[in-house]
């Protein structure tokens, strides 16, 4: 296995207390895989990427578990090792283009710096560049070398981070929500992208991210965070077809599809994520769970299979409640709600 994290908890230090952002975590990624890790804002799937990256912030540490990397422990190495590992083995795409390049140095400048640090041989290194730009279908690739980030589009500089990022052959790119910041029609082209050089090049990629289109696009497996937590994971065509968490099922329903029905209407997730510094008791997406019942609110669900090769936190399942309670008991219990879901609306 190339990657493997298990029981992985982080915590950042907020006052006088070191508060969990991310609680017993653990996921594998085979060699030439796309793994992608999905949730909202504050779900910790940024900070999981900056551990297996190297690149935690000030303040956050490993509280407990291991992230192996070709058979290496990368928090126990040292300093220089994951340096070394980082640009090499390991690549890391940021999700803000324009400002993770300096807008006042030329990108051959920028990419002759990558290179360096990735040990390619100085008289090696402009062409390199060139090819890793044509790669990523940037014409003109010698002339945009001489060119500044702030010359070029959004697209043009998230394009330019991957060609870095591809350029030395790593095993591994950790990708943070590269097309956030992009618009709908480059972030399809940067997406295509990355699938085609992930099928060229046999790269892995951990694929950041907040939305379920990326993840069916790109991806083979996906992990579903909330409140620093894999609630649910496993394929992502299975997971598609029958999510086993309220949490996924909500953000599978919350995606435009061209072949809904025109009278359907998209459903939004009411309510906000906890706050980590006082959680609630039990499953932490029991507040805004349609589906909760007692347990959910004093006992905490842990990850079991609930299918082959997929694996979910929760209580009351949606295949277990659709069977056991019946579709149509299903109701949507917050304050103030509508009408319940339909049914029919559930998969088994």
């Amino acid at each position: 296995m190339l990657l493997d994290v298990a029981g992985l908890t982080v915590t950042a230090r907020v006052g006088d207390a070191d508060v969990p952002i991310v609680r017993d975590a653990g996921f594998t990624v085979a060699p030439g895989r796309i793994l992608g890790i999905v949730g909202e804002s504050g779900a910790g799937k940024s900070t999981i990427a900056r551990v297996v990256a190297g690149l935690l912030p000030p303040g956050f540490r490993i509280a407990s578990g291991s992230v192996t990397f070709e058979g290496e422990d990368l928090p126990a190495a040292s300093a220089a090792r994951r340096r070394e590992l980082l640009g090499r083995r390991i690549a890391f795409i940021p999700q803000a283009p324009l400002s993770s390049l300096n807008p006042v140095v030329s990108v051959g400048r920028q990419f002759a710096e990558h290179l360096a640090h990735a040990r390619v041989p100085r008289a090696e290194r402009r062409g390199v560049a060139a090819r890793a730009l044509a790669e990523v279908r940037l014409d003109d690739s010698e002339a945009l070398l001489a060119r500044y980030p702030f010359q070029l589009s959004g697209g043009m500089c998230q394009r330019v981070l991957i060609a870095m990022a591809f350029a030395t052959n790593p095993a591994l790119i950790v990708a943070d929500e590269p097309t956030t910041a992009l618009d709908v029609t480059v972030q399809a082209q940067i997406l295509e992208l990355l699938g085609d050089l992930n099928r060229d090049l046999g790269t892995a990629i951990v694929m950041i991210t907040h939305n379920m289109g990326v993840v069916a696009g790109l991806c083979s497996r996906v992990l579903v965070m909330y409140a620093g937590e894999i609630v649910e994971q496993g394929p992502v065509e299975q997971i598609f077809e029958n999510p086993q968490h309220p949490y996924t099922w909500s953000l599978l329903r919350s995606i435009p599809r061209v072949d809904a029905l025109r009278h359907e209407r998209l459903r939004s997730i009411e309510g906000l994520a906890p706050d980590l510094l006082h959680p609630p008791a039990g499953c932490r997406f029991h507040p805004r769970c349609p589906f909760r019942i007692e347990k959910c609110f004093t006992d905490e669900p842990r990850l079991q299979e609930v299918a082959p090769d997929q694996l979910a936190a929760c209580w009351v399942t949606m295949a277990r409640a659709r069977k056991e309670m019946g579709a149509d008991d299903l109701i949507d219990i917050r304050p103030g709600a509508g009408s319940g879901v339909r049914k029919g609306e559930l998969t088994d």
